[in-house]
């Protein structure tokens, strides 16, 4: 029997987040709650009301919802089926899976948020418009972690860390930051940006990646520069993916991904400059347009896939 309908989960270190979605990628229902973050017992009480909730939002009986896809915030083990997400308080070899099957009486699919957000990217972001087999989704907020799909199957690794690609080394001169959330993500995420800019602003406090890009869209040079040398250091860990893996497309979603062509010129500019001259002039770059759909897209295609296989 095809499955028509899923449940995906969006749990993540600030919000929780749960939609009902069908087959051609519509969502039916959208819940979103903050993310309780006390502990592994409240969290999952928050995302099992937040799942009921949207189901009742959609209008529909329980019956009629075969599986459920949750995308974490950490790595999902396909070996020990555990995730840990060092985001969320005591949230360390948790056996996710096979509490929410327990929990909601039917299959649960488990894996990294950055691995279904780049699902969802290669299904309705840019799978609608073209048919896309090789993709990075290279999500950059407050943190960078990439999702990986090549010939368009997922590359989890072999303990679901693949895609953590905060740690690729993008300078030789190490920094103790580097050793507590790695060196791509010290130059290129969001506390990058607020960081240069309070060494770079006469006006030091309260300096956010937020009033920086905003400063920026307002003419401020000191702003600007910035933004050119994080996007440059962006540049850098995506030439190296490039190289890596000659994807089709890198798909820049996240927070920081919002400000636009302040960090995507410089970005482009040093992937030509570094990138393997045929990859580099193989690819596109874009800004992803779901937004926050892209969670609970990405956790329901994932549960939608598992079930074709199962049947």
């Amino acid at each position: 029997m095809t499955t028509d309908l899923v449940l995906g989960v969006d749990l993540g270190g600030t919000k929780i987040a749960a939609g009902v979605v069908d087959s051609r990628g519509r969502i039916l229902s959208k819940v979103r709650v903050p993310t309780p973050a006390r502990g592994v017992k409240q969290d999952l009480a928050a995302l099992f009301d937040v799942a009921h909730a949207a189901v009742s939002a959609a209008k529909m009986p329980w019956k009629s919802i075969p599986a459920v896809g949750v995308g974490v915030p950490g790595a999902f083990d396909p070996w020990t089926e555990t995730v840990w997400a060092p985001n969320l308080p005591g949230w360390s070899k948790v056996r996710l899976r096979y509490l929410l099957e327990k929990a909601f009486e039917r299959p649960v699919f488990v894996e990294s948020d950055r691995n279904v957000q780049a699902l969802a990217e290669a299904w309705v972001g840019l799978g609608a418009k073209r048919r896309v087999r090789n993709l990075v989704f290279l999500t950059v907020g407050t943190g960078i972690g990439a999702g990986l799909i090549s010939e368009g199957r997922l590359i989890p690794g072999a303990h679901g860390v693949a895609g953590a690609a905060g740690w690729m080394v993008i300078d030789r001169q190490w920094r103790p930051e580097y050793g507590r959330v790695g060196c791509f993500e010290a130059l290129g995420a969001g506390p990058a940006v607020a960081r240069l800019g309070r060494q770079n602003f006469k006006f030091k406090n309260n300096i956010t990646a937020e009033s920086v890009a905003a400063a920026a869209r307002h003419g401020d040079t000191a702003a600007r520069h910035v933004l050119e040398e994080v996007g440059r250091n962006l540049g850098l860990g995506v030439a190296n993916i490039v190289c890596l893996l000659n994807p089709e497309v890198v798909v820049l979603g996240g927070g920081l991904a919002g400000i636009g062509m302040p960090l995507l010129v410089p970005l482009r500019k040093a992937l030509r400059q570094w990138g393997q001259p045929l990859a580099r002039k193989q690819v596109s770059i874009l800004i992803s347009r779901l937004g926050e759909r892209a969670g609970i897209l990405g956790a329901a295609r994932y549960a939608l896939l598992r079930m074709e296989d199962i049947e």
